[in-house]
């Protein structure tokens, strides 16, 4: 892997309208924003590092019973995976089709789809940095804000208003936010057939106050999907498309050849198909919260249990704290410190012969130095013991190898998970050529290897 943590790629996907469609799916793109020449090492992977502190925090009846939703995946670094999605109705120009286009961030973490509007750049509005122009909400046909004086819509919290509309306030762990009117609107996304389908009345977020930390003006990040349990999630509001059913197979990354990003989707519904090789966990939901809890009972190094930690240490405790989730939100996972501890001093002693580095990585603790480029190899696995399934990540998904600077030989490796004092992670980095299912309907996660450069 490069020094260089930024990848400058992204896709396009044309979208054209069509009244029949045996489904609909969202393709996942890898888009990428460009760093500034001047960042650091340190001050890049510290963009990363935040972003995996940062996460955890209306039912359209189809006309086709056999619709699909499958929206293409793809990523902007630092290891932002996100999906295209097309919105609104308006009149045809000749740069613009009858909707607009944008990136939204794929979070399993949260249930909320919400991006920036035109209210953002409104006196007291506030919107992060990005590179389309904020969502021009009042020009499109269809965009309905839902009104504060009508309870007839479960999605809008008694006096939660703004200026007679129904409001939201989406807050992470990193400080950023997001807050504005709930509205509904026409979405389309991506058909099985290789055309779109148009999904009506969805309700979303429309951000006029907004801080999000996804880089500077390249940035292609408009907002968030949010797929986690609850109301106001796709998965929750298109029941009847989605069947209570996603599923995703993320492609690692490989920052030395950017330009053949593999196509993949994130699938739902009748897309999704449940291969009976895949193992099944349970996926809990924990009282009113967004987040997808699941049991973990150890952890492996090698195929070597450590046994110094049992499921007492990822137990959710009941102020909240503890347990452990999966979230395509998080790129690093995390671990509680206990654990944590005790899986730094395994790979310490696994790597007793290796040279320790110093470096400060933006906060990745375990590094170690190489004078030849090896990239994984002779680098170990690791296994996170769920219950009733085993999930085994390889060495190019639990570490970043970097090479060194200049003409200067040899690279880097460092352990790419982080330190928690709350809660478990299994984040985005680590769940890379896995085959991912969440029935939200049987409440299980299912899970395979698969090589995700193939999903198309």
């Amino acid at each position: 892997m490069s020094l260089a943590l930024c990848i400058l790629f992204f896709l396009l996907q044309t979208y054209a309208l069509t009244e029949i469609a045996n489904g609909i799916k969202l393709q996942l793109s890898h888009a990428s924003l460009v760093f500034e020449n001047n960042l650091s090492h340190e001050q890049r992977n510290q963009r990363l590092l935040s972003q995996s502190y940062a996460s955890s925090l209306v039912s359209r009846k189809s006309k086709n019973p056999n619709l699909l939703i499958s929206p293409q995946v793809g990523i902007q670094s630092p290891y932002y995976y996100m999906v295209k999605i097309g919105i609104g109705t308006f009149k045809p120009e000749p740069r613009y089709p009858s909707f607009r286009s944008y990136y939204l961030y794929m979070d399993s973490g949260s249930d909320l789809l919400w991006m920036q509007c035109e209210g953002c750049r409104a006196s007291g509005g506030r919107c992060f940095p990005q590179k389309e122009p904020v969502y021009p909400n009042n020009r499109s046909s269809s965009y309905r804000p839902i009104l504060c004086n009508k309870n007839n819509n479960s999605l809008c919290e008694p006096n939660h208003c703004i200026n007679g509309s129904c409001s939201y306030n989406m807050s992470y762990l990193d400080n950023t936010f997001s807050s504005g009117i709930l509205a509904s609107e026409n979405f389309v996304f991506n058909s099985d057939v290789g055309r779109t389908e148009l999904v009506r009345n969805l309700v979303f977020g429309c951000g006029v106050y907004n801080r999000k930390t996804y880089g500077n003006s390249s940035n292609q990040i408009a907002g968030v999907m949010g797929l986690g349990w609850g109301s106001y999630s796709i998965v929750a509001q298109a029941n009847s498309i989605t069947r209570g059913i996603f599923s995703y197979c993320l492609p690692p990354i490989d920052n030395k050849n950017t330009s053949n990003w593999p196509i993949t989707y994130l699938r739902f519904g009748g897309d999704v198909i449940k291969r009976p090789d895949l193992k099944v966990t349970p996926l809990l939901r924990v009282k009113d919260q967004t987040v997808y809890h699941l049991v973990l009972q150890g952890i492996s190094i090698n195929n070597k249990r450590l046994t110094s930690l049992s499921d007492r240490d990822f137990q959710l405790r009941g102020d909240g704290s503890g347990g452990c989730i999966i979230d395509s939100g998080t790129p690093f996972s995390r671990l509680v410190q206990p654990a944590y501890t005790v899986l730094i001093k395994a790979l310490k002693r696994h790597f007793w012969n290796r040279r320790s580095s110093k470096l400060n990585l933006g906060g990745l603790e375990l590094c170690y130095e190489r004078r030849k480029n090896e990239g994984y190899k002779n680098l170990p696995s690791m296994t996170f013991h769920f219950k009733n399934a085993d999930l085994v990540v390889r060495p190019e998904s639990l570490f970043l190898v970097l090479d060194k600077i200049g003409s200067v030989k040899g690279e880097y490796f460092c352990l790419a998970i982080i330190p928690s004092d709350f809660i478990s992670v299994l984040g985005s980095y680590q769940q890379t050529n896995q085959r991912f299912v969440y029935d939200t309907k049987q409440n299980q996660l299912l899970f395979g290897p698969q090589d995700c450069s193939k999903d198309a």
